[in-house]
């Protein structure tokens, strides 16, 4: 048996040497090369020394913290060096001497600029050469890049939610399914509300079973109704309403509804109807909350059933009417199935006897807690080497007592990642536990806080950034992937515990601020806002000095600031800011000052009632990379000179506007997403779209006197996304003529009058397909079967006179997914679905 130990230390980000090394390698990289831009001979010979040198770290808190301040002050070159680029970028094609004005305050002078980034490279180096003397009597030894690291003897040194209600591939809960299904279908006191609740520890499989008992045949047939609702840490009554209108009433928005509309609504949808409701992750201990929900909910037909989930005890006793079903983990061999099952290929694992040997060890440590085994396991996928299937069983993680919060198995499966994807990981503790997160935003915060890097100038950070997503998910760590369901963008949620395994990754960096905090370190890096008092002007003593913070996020609690002064405040002392989430605001106002956050590359503003314009500041905003404004009705427009910000790659935004200026969106040159929404004065887009010539993603959702495209359409070659939903005055029938739409992989199309039309050859590369609310759809459209040797996922929902699948269907080879959903008219499936080999799900409801 290979012996490989690895350090039982569970360090942060901020302290872990290792990943700040690699941070610091690659920060260094680009300094080279602003060296070399500039002609900094002498700087530039130090510079590729330290980076070709075999770089080496300690594990000690000195030089982890000399590694840190090299990585600011590397990041600090490198943010000024973009900068100075953009502005000389921006100087030859700025027309408007008043832009101009706002954004230089004087000549730029090459000469003297250098001079002052000679002096800020030479500090960096300084710093560089300090890590260098400090390392001489360390070594480091590589092992096929998993680093051991040894002593110069030679001696190793110790070291608001949705979710997905589909389930697959459960292994292991046949019996404990059915026992609880027996138990929501027996008659019991008709006169009580009867309670099931499943309790266990965390990852042990609760949501899981209660999804393989939510859609089983025999539930679906004996329930009228059935209603999944997160609850999550925070119980509130009103939210848990809103869930179960939204569940059912899709044409409401319940977040403008008050407790009495929500009350009444609610005995609307429950009333005489035999229903399941699951209350999915309940932490709640008070009784009267439980008391005034469960009051409301005691409408419904004799029968009615509510199946909980919950880790505690307590909260069985307070809502249960029958005892608590308590959940163990899996026997042994399920847990090897399931193992096996995350780790090869299907059947792979008989090739390589001698790592299923190893595999058994490592189940028995995971104690048959299903998230922990999935983790464990997907770490391991594609490796067949016996050494690295060794590194993990014998990773001296698994004996360690410290730090008891993370699990043992989720610290080895860390231990695993390489540096950028712990980097990237640890920031996930920026979103409050239990969220559903936007995995676009995510992907657009990751590169905006400059966690993102590239091996060569040809790739897209945002690629890369969604291969790391990838490979993260993959590993388990984020779970209950949905795209462009309800929300008409791709979400997905993180496990409770995966989220207490970012929060000490991200370590002292990061903070969560509400009225109860008194001191707040001044390492922190990225603050999140929540249960703080928003309606005042001032910020929290202990945070006012912090001159470098990074993140100001108020999006845990779906509440901005009110006030204007709060967020001038923020931006006055914070400048450093590259993050500025400021949704659900109601402040009338966003301060001129914004525009003085030069290293800003983020700005949410979404979600505001009270705001009519964008200060003409905004346009300095040179690094800005992504721009939301949507749901704002009262807004007028944006800026006249928007086309200054050169760096605008994503643009959510909703006006009040009629049609777009051909010199504003048009100019966004850089633009790789536009998503319009709730527009509801616009009657057509700006034949400017054909100098978007980056443009992947075009979202044009509730516009609904948009009558048609423009002829730019042609010139969007790059268009790889389509979303139109609710333009009901929209039509599709020329759009044979659209050239641009060649290189189209997704589409969603609902609430549009007319669909079918005339022979579309252009949709050759179109991977997935999604149709929802379209009254008038009967079958699928002909058009589509041009897209037959493409075609992975196929979703129709909501489409009431749907009625029939083509015979041609067959013909869609590629096709992986069918869902087709609340689509009432019932129908068979054609003969030839036999040929649809690739066909992995198939999900028909309602």
């Amino acid at each position: 048996m290979d012996l490989v130990q690895e350090s039982s230390t569970f360090l942060s980000i901020a302290k872990d040497a290792k990943v700040l090394l690699d941070m610091l390698l690659v920060k260094v990289n680009s300094v080279v090369n602003i060296a070399r831009a500039m002609n900094m001979h002498s700087e530039l010979i130090k510079l590729e020394l330290f980076v070709v040198t075999e770089r080496v770290a300690t594990l000690s808190h000195e030089v982890a913290e000399m590694l840190k301040l090299a990585c600011y002050d590397a990041e600090r070159v490198i943010d000024k060096y973009e900068i100075w680029s953009l502005k000389n970028q921006l100087l030859p094609s700025s027309t408007s001497s008043k832009v101009r004005g706002l954004i230089f305050s004087g000549r730029l002078n090459h000469f003297a600029y250098r001079n002052r980034m000679c002096l800020e490279i030479r500090k960096l180096i300084k710093k560089l050469d300090k890590i260098g003397d400090f390392e001489e009597k360390i070594e480091l030894v590589e092992l096929d890049s998993f680093p051991i690291w040894v002593t110069a003897q030679g001696r190793c040194a110790s070291s608001r939610t949705r979710v997905s209600v589909h389930y697959s591939g459960v292994v292991g809960r046949v019996i404990d399914r059915d026992t609880v299904i027996e138990a929501l279908l027996k008659s019991g006191n008709e006169a009580t509300l009867f309670v099931y609740p499943i309790v266990g520890v965390g990852g042990i499989g609760k949501t899981t079973l209660a999804k393989f008992v939510y859609n089983d045949p025999k539930i679906v047939s004996h329930f009228q109704l059935l209603l999944w609702i997160h609850v999550s840490r925070v119980f509130k009554v009103e939210e848990v309403l809103e869930q179960i209108v939204n569940s059912v009433r899709e044409d409401l928005l319940c977040e403008k509804l008050d407790m009495n509309e929500l009350k009444n609504l609610v005995h609307q949808t429950l009333y005489g109807k035999n229903y399941l409701i699951v209350l999915d992750d309940v932490w709640n201990e008070d009784p009267v909350k439980w008391d005034e929900l469960k009051k409301l909910l005691m409408v419904g037909a004799c029968g009615s059933k509510i199946l909980v989930t919950t880790r505690k005890k307590e909260v069985a006793l307070i809502m249960g009417t029958v005892p608590a079903y308590c959940l163990k983990g899996l026997l042994n061999e399920d847990s090897i199935t399931l193992f096996l099952s995350k780790a090869f290929e299907q059947g792979q694992e008989v090739d390589h006897p001698n790592l299923v040997w190893i595999a058994r060890m490592i189940v028995r440590k995971c104690q048959g807690n299903p998230l922990f085994l999935m983790i464990v396991a997907s770490s391991l996928r594609k490796k067949t080497e016996r050494r690295e299937w060794s590194i993990v069983n014998n990773h001296s993680g698994w004996n360690s007592n410290q730090n008891g919060e993370i699990s043992s198995a989720l610290r080895v499966s860390y231990e695993q990642l390489t540096s950028n994807l712990k980097v990237c990981l640890a920031y996930c503790s920026i979103f409050p536990k239990g969220c559903v997160i936007e995995i676009d935003k995510l992907i657009q915060l990751w590169v905006a806080e400059g966690l993102i890097s590239k091996s060569n100038e040809s790739e897209d950070l945002e690629h890369v950034a969604i291969q790391h997503f990838r490979e993260l998910l993959s590993r388990s760590f984020f779970q209950d992937v949905e795209e462009y369901r309800s929300v008409y963008t791709s979400i997905c949620t993180m496990h409770d515990l995966v989220h207490d395994l970012a929060l000490s990754a991200a370590g002292v960096e990061f903070c969560t601020v509400n009225s109860h905090i008194q001191n707040i370190s001044d390492e922190v890096r990225h603050v999140a806002f929540s249960d703080y008092d928003l309606s005042g002007k001032e910020l929290p003593t202990s945070l006012v000095s912090n001159q470098a913070l990074r993140t100001i996020s108020f999006s845990i609690d779906g509440l901005g600031p009110t006030s204007t002064m709060f967020v001038e405040n923020c931006i006055a002392r914070f400048m450093q800011l590259r993050v500025l989430d400021i949704s659900d605001s109601c402040f009338d106002e966003l301060p001129s000052s914004v525009g003085e956050l030069k290293y800003l590359r983020y700005l949410d503003v979404s979600s505001n009632g009270s705001i009519k314009e964008l200060p003409d500041s905004i346009n300095k905003l040179l690094s800005l990379q992504t721009l939301r404004v949507s749901h704002c009705p009262q807004l007028e427009g944006l800026p006249k000179d928007i086309g200054n910000l050169i760096s605008l790659r994503h643009l959510y935004i909703t006006t009040k506007q009629a049609c777009f200026p051909d010199k504003a969106i048009g100019c966004l040159s850089s633009l790789c997403s536009l998503y319009i929404h709730s527009c509801n004065n616009l009657v057509s887009l700006s034949e400017g779209l054909q100098h978007l010539t980056n443009l992947r993603t075009l979202a044009i959702i509730g516009c609904p006197r948009l009558t048609f495209f423009p002829s730019a359409m042609k010139h969007l070659t790059t268009l790889e996304n389509l979303l139109i939903v609710d333009c009901k005055e929209l039509t599709l029938l020329e759009w044979q003529d659209i050239e641009g739409l060649r290189m189209l992989r997704s589409l969603v199309i609902g609430g549009l009058p007319e669909l079918e039309s005339k022979d579309v050859h252009c949709l050759r590369s179109l991977q997935m397909l999604v149709l929802a609310g379209l009254p008038e759809l009967v079958t699928l459209p002909r058009w589509l079967e041009g897209a037959s040797a493409t075609l992975q996922y196929l979703r129709v929902e909501r489409c009431l006179n749907f009625a029939a699948l083509p015979k041609w269907l067959e013909n869609l080879t590629a096709l992986e997914k069918l869902e087709i959903s609340k689509c009432r008219k019932s129908f068979s499936l054609p003969e030839g679905m036999s040929c649809l080999t690739n066909l992995k799900v198939l999900r028909i409801d309602n």
